[in-house]
């Protein structure tokens, strides 16, 4: 196997670098559902994340080739000019450097709407009940139609599509893989949509009774997105701002990793707690699963409910710990312990007393009338 150029062993080595965190994150917030709720309670978003983690592995491996076949190269780095003085023998690799490219943009747009869509579906499970939900369908709606947009901008803008490969004749300003069209526009919609998502959980986190520090924790947790709108900024200044064509591949590949870093963040927020390691979550395979009572229930407007008796539930229905209302319900759970720390410290003592009659309907051989049961615990 030939050495790697040296020009290509940094980005190559970044680029794997970041793949491999990358995945490692992924497979940490598979793993935490899978231990939260069992394989066979996942949601739309778990297999979302999958096939998002099989997108960004599509995208490395031609960025790869890209960098060790080609060098890196694409029409959109030749002027005019140079485009004359490109040999015969040279286009061919011109031209499949250009489509390798293209097939990244295309790639690239795929697994961040995938990501963006991943992070709603985790989002209506996040805010369920509460008045911001309605929010949800019309943010998808919103994701798809830019989507399509998209779509739309990448077969449309240069007609004939072929012509986004030529070499010479100059096919013009507009038929090149790293246009401005292209980019400005995805960035528009990038940022429009992101800006929407993270804007859906923020305003259900201020009624929370929370500590000031772990208030600002879930503001930082939900708000995560605004790094991925940094980045989409960031690979437009370079590649346009700064005249850094050369490293728009690299950069589309960063933004592909924060997006996933920051959608996925929330979700592996249990693994960092002790409930997650010591069996207070929700768990198991299935209805198979168990829930510790001590781990606080999922509040909700209109709880649904198919099992008698109060607050019961379907078998293998089970709390989200995600759940802003989860978490509600943990922070009032802190604050009923930490008053009844104070009420013991201070000397009060509370007691509980629970009286059960039985009423027994038999009688026994002796034909005495049966008395009242009656059982107490204090």
């Amino acid at each position: 196997m030939a050495p790697l150029p040296a020009a290509a062993v940094e980005p190559i080595t970044e680029m794997w670098t970041l793949y491999a965190f990358g995945t490692v994150v992924i497979f940490l917030r598979v793993f935490c559902r899978w231990r939260l709720v069992g394989i066979f309670n996942f949601k739309p978003d778990d297999y979302l994340v999958l096939l998002a983690w099989a997108v960004y592995t599509s995208i490395t491996v031609m960025a790869h080739i890209f960098i060790i076949e080609v060098g890196g190269k694409h029409t959109s780095l030749l002027t005019p000019e140079q485009r004359k003085l490109v040999p015969v023998s040279e286009r061919p690799m011109w031209e499949y450097g250009s489509k390798l490219f293209m097939a990244g943009q295309i790639t690239y747009v795929a697994i961040v709407w995938i990501l963006k869509l991943n992070m709603l579906f985790f989002y209506q499970r996040v805010v369920r009940g509460l008045w911001v939900e309605k929010f949800i369908y019309p943010a998808m709606g919103l994701v798809l139609a830019a989507g399509s947009v998209i779509v739309l901008l990448f077969a449309l803008v240069c007609r004939p599509f072929g012509h986004l490969f030529q070499v010479y004749p100059d096919p013009g300003e507009y038929c090149v893989p790293q246009n401005t069209i292209f980019f400005y526009s995805i960035l528009a919609l990038n940022l429009t949509t992101d800006l929407v998502i993270v804007l859906i959980p923020i305003p259900v986190i201020g009624p929370l009774k929370l500590s000031l520090l772990r208030r600002i924790g879930l503001y930082l947790l939900f708000g995560l997105g605004a790094f991925c709108m940094v980045a989409a900024i960031l690979r437009i200044v370079f590649v346009f701002g700064l005249k850094r064509g050369d490293i728009a591949a690299m950069w589309t590949l960063r933004e592909d990793f924060v997006a996933i870093f920051v959608g996925q963040a929330p979700m592996i927020r249990p693994i960092f707690g002790r409930k997650f390691w010591q069996g207070g979550y929700a768990t198991g395979t299935g209805d198979g699963g168990y829930h510790n009572d001590r781990s606080g229930h999922e509040l909700r407007s209109n709880p649904e409910s198919k099992s008698g008796g109060f607050g019961g539930s379907r078998p293998g229905k089970k709390p989200d710990p995600y759940s802003v209302t989860q978490i509600a319900s943990e922070s009032q759970e802190e604050i009923v312990r930490q008053s009844s720390s104070d009420s013991a410290k201070g000397g009060a003592r509370m007691v509980v007393t629970v009286q059960k009659t039985v009423d027994v309907e038999s009688v026994d051989s002796g034909g005495r009338e049966p008395e009242p049961r009656v059982e107490r615990w204090v």
